[in-house]
């Protein structure tokens, strides 16, 4: 066997086996088909036989897959039971985590949080805070949060972080922009506009990787204040009162009257994000709970 086997690959193992049904299996994963498939491919190639017959007709388990299944179903129990036992000892295991997640990027990306959560660890109430990314980083370490997503770079010297994944920047401008129809622009080609820009103190960190990197181009437009809420935002640039560089991620809200555009420059000014917590005072579920944001954000 040339890898090891994961637990993930036999949970979605036995849901496919189960629904006999791939979509029917990612929806009751709570993700994407695309994912749960290639995890079935890597499955299925660690053991070196298929595990199930696709056709017209469906899906079907093939004979090794019916054999193999009652194995997985016995490991995937053993894993539950494990769990159990761990949320009945109230000295190991927090009764309830808060998690605050940075506004910066699309909400949608971390929809799936809670009902996940509470499916694998059905002892302990999971809070969600939408909130900045300084302030959860405050919160942190006065102890109001176990773990936090953030927007990197951020000034959290003494929190532990994971990273989670990357969010490219794109240029959001009025759909009648001459720039609008392009597929990829340059930031330089916005020089002359305004340019709706988030106040330093929101995260000095990110701001000043930011103005770096504008130095370095020679980008230095007019900027104006940036308002805190996203529609907000695009009613202003509809109205063609300047541009703003945004997260990919929030290309998912659309107005009418504003395009987004690919820039040249996204990868320098890309907004990492990263799961954030006290390493001093961390806890078994503190770490399930970063694993969980880690597998989830890296299974698409």
């Amino acid at each position: 066997m040339s890898n090891p086997l994961k637990l993930r690959q036999l949970t979605y193992f036995v849901a496919v086996a189960e629904e006999l049904s791939f979509r029917r299996a990612a929806e009751r994963m709570f993700i994407t088909q695309p994912p749960l498939s290639r995890q079935i491919k890597m499955l299925e190639d660690s053991l070196g036989v298929p595990l199930f017959d696709r056709d017209r007709r469906g899906v079907r388990l093939t004979e090794a897959g019916t054999r193999f299944l009652v194995d997985a179903r016995a490991l995937v129990k053993e894993s539950e039971q494990v769990l159990t036992r761990f949320s009945s000892d109230q000295n190991t295991l927090q009764a309830e985590l808060t998690l605050g997640i940075t506004t910066v990027i699309d909400a949608s990306l971390f929809a799936w949080v809670e009902v996940a959560f509470a499916q694998r660890f059905p002892g302990v109430r999971l809070t969600v805070k939408r909130q900045i990314s300084s302030q959860s980083i405050r919160d942190l370490n006065r102890g109001h949060l176990d773990v936090a997503v953030i927007g990197l770079p951020s000034r959290a010297e003494d929190l532990t972080t994971t990273h989670l994944f990357d969010d490219r920047m794109v240029v959001c401008m009025a759909s009648d922009h001459p720039a609008a129809k392009k597929r990829i622009v340059s930031i330089r080609e916005f020089a002359q506009d305004k340019l709706f820009w988030f106040d330093r103190k929101l995260n000095p960190a990110y701001h000043d990787h930011c103005q770096k990197v504008f130095d370095r181009l020679g980008f230095k437009p007019e900027r104006i204040p940036e308002p805190a809420d996203h529609h907000v935002l695009l009613g202003l640039v509809a109205s063609g009162q300047g541009v703003a560089l945004v997260p990919q991620s929030l290309k998912s809200i659309t107005r009418k009257g504003v395009s987004y555009t690919e820039i040249q420059e996204g990868d320098q000014l890309q907004i990492s994000v990263g799961a954030a917590y006290r390493e001093a005072e961390q806890s078994e579920m503190v770490l399930a709970l970063v694993a969980l944001l880690k597998e989830r954000s890296a299974a698409p």
